[in-house]
């Protein structure tokens, strides 16, 4: 088996060490501690004079991503 490709931190998993389930499984990091989530994303257009100059968007994880925009 070649360890560069699917070694740690790789995205290739080996057969060996997939199983398959009757029902659908979260796949991805889970937050420890914290519950499901739900809902969509809350999405906030920043302005400034009157100009959109960021999207915030957070998602219903917590997680926040601000888009910032240029206009060339």
């Amino acid at each position: 088996m070649d360890a560069g490709r699917s070694g740690e931190g790789s995205s290739l998993v080996p057969a060996d060490r997939v199983r398959v389930a009757a029902e659908p499984i979260r796949v991805g990091p889970a937050a420890a501690g914290h519950a499901e989530a739900h809902g969509p994303p809350k999405i906030t257009l920043v302005r400034e004079d009157g100009v959109v100059r960021a999207i915030d968007v957070v998602c219903s994880c917590g997680e926040r991503i601000r888009i910032l925009c240029d206009y060339a």
